[in-house]
């Protein structure tokens, strides 16, 4: 049998004309770029980057915040906050409300690495925001947007 004798031309779809597809795609371009943009200009990686970058904008929080606030791994969030203390880019002290929550926050190594890294990942995002212009960023954030409500939909009724 080949795939020909199963082909249905209303399901017939390119490879490349697949939103999921095309989506997985340039997420792997994007990861790859900037997990390389930030080994070579600071010597961290890209789930470091995204740590730090929520202290900056958030200032000295829980693990547990990190994650409702940006949606990213739990465990793989645990692992890299754990190596980040180890290698003296944050610190993590016990919450004085919940004894078992712990409080983290960046140490003067941490800042000076977000500052190597800084400049660079700024230029990108720029550039990329560039490539499109205003209305087409607009319509991008608004697809994402759709996209996220389609896919909580599809989890709620399945």
């Amino acid at each position: 049998m080949t795939f020909k004798a199963l082909e249905d031309p209303a399901l017939t779809m390119p490879l490349n004309q697949m939103v999921t597809f095309r989506v997985s795609r340039l997420h792997a371009k994007i990861i790859t770029q900037g997990s390389k943009m930030l080994m070579e200009s600071a010597g961290i990686s890209l789930m470091q980057w995204r740590v730090l970058v929520t202290l900056e904008t958030s200032g000295r929080v829980t693990p547990a915040e990190i994650v409702r606030r940006t949606g990213l791994d739990k465990s793989q969030l645990s692992r890299t906050i754990k190596g980040m203390v180890a290698d003296g880019l944050l610190t993590s002290e016990t919450s004085e409300s919940d004894q078992r929550a712990h409080l983290i926050d960046v140490t003067a190594k941490g800042i000076d690495l977000f500052q190597k890294a800084r400049p660079h990942m700024r230029r990108r995002q720029q550039m990329l925001i560039d490539a499109l212009g205003d209305p087409e960023l607009e319509t991008l954030f608004s697809a994402f947007d759709k996209l996220e409500r389609a896919i909580d939909e599809m989890e709620e009724t399945a």
